[in-house]
């Protein structure tokens, strides 16, 4: 907290510079909604919510950076969660530069656009956007050809416009916590349950009546410890703070946009005082993006955009990942944390002490440089055809990440202690020095060039607008060969009065991950809409009625995305030595690799879209309906034949056929009355999918079949409870090779032939059609706001197994959980909410199964907003143009069935999820 002191000491001396400045600023906030009355520009600005866009019959969605700014979240990905119809966003991880969403895009994982140009883009700041677009059709992908497949994201920034300066600060800090964290038995617990699992696998117990009452009473830690490991590792709450500057304006010749950010992140990692240098998993960030419009001539304008951007992270030298595996893998009474003599404790078993770990083992820190620059000329040709414009546009990117390693190995000391002679120390593991080497993890350049030709034009009742573009994407990933797609598309948009609207577009580009002479394919698309409320029939009768219509696309699209490296080509690896005649002397031989696809192509998809959209009562209320119909063909799988025989691996072929079909559901009211304004904008989503055809392998029976099934839906063994009695057991079908004993799982047998094996293995888990929503609201009144995000997902199962679920795994090494105390037992036989305990791997019961699918349902307050704007008479006074407070909360609390387990992260071994706690505010001039 007094690193959080310090740098909010810092806003009086920033506010009086910005004071002090002679320039006279004003705020300029983007159009709200007709309806919401216009008392402030601050009411207008924060209760601004996304609205279906209507890029004539295109299916899009558009959220706007108001919204974006109430989310805290160093990745855009967590921005959009909850916000579009047909978005699905999920973070499975909240480490520091780490926490990365999962986006899928009505089942799909969307192609990423900055500013037009393709681009991999994890961390953006809200305040460079100016909007984030679903591109969801195949219309509104055509022109993307063989990328276009999977939907698309598109990213506008900001720009300058024509007006005074204006300048933004923005600051916040607060507090992190961990939203939830695996509950393990204390040292007592486990002892107990550690002897009754050694019981009921028929061994003797190893823990005495005088151990277990030492655990208990704690009356010898140093021989009998119980070590609350994510105590003593782990800080209950962290700081995080982000700092966001931005200059913009300009006038008749130039207009600008300058922004500047600083974020940083606090690990969760205890620290010591000892140590000169830091072991925490901390993440600093520093960002810079000016984009700059010059008006060169009348006829021809340049824009330039340039993006910077710094990542600093660190780690304990054990690094991160492997504390958190280790919080699992290393139970509370495994070694004290120190011995008495103040060395690591540790045994033969356990040689990685996790505090030494987190405080002793070193650091890593890592630095990520992410650069690109734009240059865009744009001439308008309106002397030569009325319309015409010509725009050439160059994007240069690169990205490199830099690991240094200063790990240091660590030594841990049992402590042996014998009645009359003096306590020894058994060494385990060995000093060494520290380490101190650098290496390249990841390296990406990117080249892309655009020229276009645009035509628009509006000749009485009819409206043109024609584009044609040719592209060249030439990228390179750390030490492949570089990549290309290049390729022509256009678009041809038609309306006339208004009324009726008509689109087609095309790509016709390829990639030399394919053969030669197959590179190139031709993806169209084609729409029409209709605009019923200007019909005359409809207008004059229903008043009520602002804006109606239907729209309908239908296109074919690629995937190129996983076309492997260079997959048609034959390669030979080195393989083992071969002698020849009587000579030991061996000669060195080649092998065949993974047999070619000299066929390969690219994945397809055919896409349907069929949508009604409209707004009512002086648009007070709209809505956007879409279905849709999307059939992925040319899948790459391998072939269910299995290729053991064959002594090789096959290739991918293009084989696989899925379906998947949804509705997108978008609403909003919004209103007022006086000075008090509101609006509610929830969104729905259900998709379901089928796999249409795969190339498995023969399965003897129906229900094991993997085609006409949700694609990914899980198989195992359906259980039916635990078995209660011998009696019980003797009269149901046995497990192959296993003679289940009271307390097991019980197995449903499909194929009735009394044995429990592969042949009894089915879909478990939902099959139904899973619906992920958002809801936000918001309210403002005389300076004051209020706004929140809702965001959840019904029809979603979690398969809970492993290491982070199960007890006493790795022979018996690993933890064991609260939830391990329901366990069976004969006493508790009627209410046990898990199977009777074993040490290690247990044979039947820890099959994959329904009993460990668990509901992955959850309501989750993604962000709550309090704001207040004060009075422009009072801000004035100072030579500001507005100021506004406010309070934020960011996954403040989550609804759900499951217990210990985070719905969103429900992997244990990884760094769970944050709850932010921020305060902040924000100065225009």
């Amino acid at each position: 907290m007094e690193q959080l002191c310090l740098k909010w000491s810092m806003l009086p001396v920033l506010l009086l510079l910005m004071m002090a400045s002679p320039i006279r600023l004003h705020s300029q906030s983007p159009a709200a909604p007709d309806s919401i009355p216009p008392e402030t520009d601050s009411l207008r600005q924060v209760l601004f919510v996304p609205q279906q866009q209507h890029r004539l019959v295109q299916s899009t969605s558009e959220i706007r950076t108001p919204q974006l700014e109430k989310t805290t979240s160093a990745s855009f990905g967590g921005l959009l969660a909850g916000h579009l119809a047909g978005l699905y966003a999920t973070q499975s991880t909240g480490e520091p530069g780490n926490d990365l969403y999962s986006l899928l895009l009505r089942g799909q994982t969307p192609f990423v656009l900055v500013d037009g140009t393709p681009q991999q883009i994890n961390y953006i700041n809200p305040e460079q956007i100016e909007s984030i677009t679903l591109l969801k059709d195949a219309l509104a992908t055509a022109m993307l050809g063989m990328r276009g497949a999977r939907g698309a994201l598109n990213i506008t920034t900001k720009r300058g416009v024509k007006g005074k300066q204006q300048i933004s600060f923005k600051a916040m800090a607060g507090i992190q916590q961990a939203i939830r964290q695996p509950e393990f038995l204390n040292a007592y617990d486990f002892a107990r349950l550690y002897n009754e699992a050694l019981a009921n696998d028929g061994k003797a117990p190893v823990y005495s009546a005088e151990a277990l009452d030492a655990y208990r009473t704690q009356s010898d830690p140093s021989r009998y410890p119980d070590v609350n490991w994510q105590n003593e590792i782990l800080k209950p709450q962290t700081s995080f703070q982000r700092y966001d500057l931005t200059v913009s304006g300009g006038g008749d010749a130039a207009r600008y946009f300058v922004n500047l950010d600083y974020l940083d992140q606090e690990g969760m990692f205890k620290t010591a005082s000892f140590n000169k240098y830091n072991t925490n998993a901390d993440y600093k960030r520093y960002t810079f993006r000016s984009n700059v419009e010059m008006d060169l001539h009348k006829m021809l304008t340049a824009n330039i955009n340039v993006f910077g951007q710094i990542h600093n992270m660190n780690q304990p030298g054990a690094t991160t990942e492997s504390i958190f595996s280790n919080f699992l893998a290393t139970p509370n009474n495994a070694y004290p944390m120190l011995n008495s003599d103040g060395s690591l404790g540790g045994n033969s078993d356990y040689a990685n002490n996790i505090y030494g770990q987190s405080v002793l083992s070193g650091y890593r820190p890592s630095t990520s440089t992410d650069f690109k620059a734009d240059l865009a000329l744009k001439g308008n040709l309106d002397n030569v055809v009325k319309g015409l414009w010509i725009r050439g546009t160059a994007s240069y990117k690169t990205f490199l990440t830099e690991t240094i390693n200063r790990s240091k190995a660590l030594v841990v000391y049992q402590k042996i202690s014998e009645p009359g002679h003096e306590d020894v120390y058994q060494q385990f593991g060995t000093t060494g020095d520290q380490s101190n080497s650098g290496s390249i993890s990841f390296r990406e350049m990117q080249f892309y060039t655009e020229l276009a030709l645009g035509y628009t034009r509006q000749i009485n009742e009819h409206g043109l607008e024609v584009l044609v573009l040719a592209n060249n994407d030439h990228r390179r990933f750390g030490n492949e060969l570089p990549q290309y797609f290049r390729g022509l598309s256009g678009r041809i948009s038609y309306n006339f009065r208004g009324k009726y609207l008509a689109e087609l577009a095309a790509g016709y580009n390829g990639t030399n991950r394919y053969p030669s002479g197959s590179r190139y394919g031709l993806f169209p698309a084609v729409g029409a809409s209709w605009v019923i409320s200007k019909e005359s029939f409809l207008s004059r009768q229903a008043a009520w009625l602002d804006d109606l219509r239907l729209s309908v696309s239908y296109g074919k699209t690629g995937n190129a995305l996983d076309a492997g490296y260079f997959a048609y080509n034959q390669y030979y690896a080195s393989g083992g030595s071969y002698n020849f005649g009587n000579t030991q002397t061996a000669a060195p031989g080649i092998v065949e690799g993974d047999i070619a696809n000299p066929y390969l192509t690219w994945e397809k998809a055919d896409k349907f879209n069929a949508g009604i959209s409209g707004a009512l009562f002086s648009n007070r209320l709209s809505f956007n309906v879409e279905y849709f119909s999307n059939k992925f063909y040319d899948l790459l799988q391998t072939r269910g034949a299995s290729a053991a025989m064959a002594g090789m691996t096959f290739p991918m072929e293009n084989l696989g056929i899925n379906r998947y079909t949804g509705v997108d559901l978008q609403l909003l009211y919004q209103g007022g009355k006086g000075s008090f304004t509101y609006f509610v904008a929830p969104n729905v989503s259900l998709l379901q999918s089928k796999v249409v055809f795969s190339d498995e392998v023969f399965r003897p029976y129906g229900w094991m079949e993997r085609t006409g099934m949700p694609v990914g839906q899980r198989f195992g063994y359906i259980a039916e409870g635990l078995y209660q009695s011998d009696a019980e057991i003797g009269s149901s079908p046995q497990p192959a090779g296993y003679t289940p004993v009271p307390g097991d799982i019980r197995y449903k047998d499909l194929n009735g032939d009394n044995i429990i094996n592969e042949f009894d293995q089915a879909a478990i888990g939902t099959t139904k059609p899973m619906m992920y929503y958002g809801i936000t609201i918001g309210a403002g009144w005389k300076g004051f706001d209020i706004s929140a995000l809702l965001q959840g997902v019904e029809n979603r199962d979690l398969l809970l197994t492993g290491n982070g679920q199960w007890e006493f795994q790795s022979a018996g090494r690993s933890q064991a959980y609260a939830h391990h105390l329901g366990r069976w037992t004969p006493g508790t036989a009627a209410t046990a909410t898990y199977p009777r305990l074993s040490i290690g791997a247990n044979p039947n019961n820890h099959q994959t199964s329904s009993y460990w699918i668990k509901s992955g349902d959850y309501a989750r307050l993604k962000n709550l907003e309090v704001g207040y704007t004060l009075p422009s008479h009072l801000v004035r006074r100072v030579r500001v143009g507005s100021v506004r407070v406010f309070f934020n909360a960011t996954n403040l609390f989550t609804l759900t069935s499951l217990e210990g387990v985070d719905p969103e992260a429900s992997n244990l071994a990884l760094y769970p999820i944050q709850k932010v706690l921020n305060a902040g505010i924000h100065i225009k001039l």
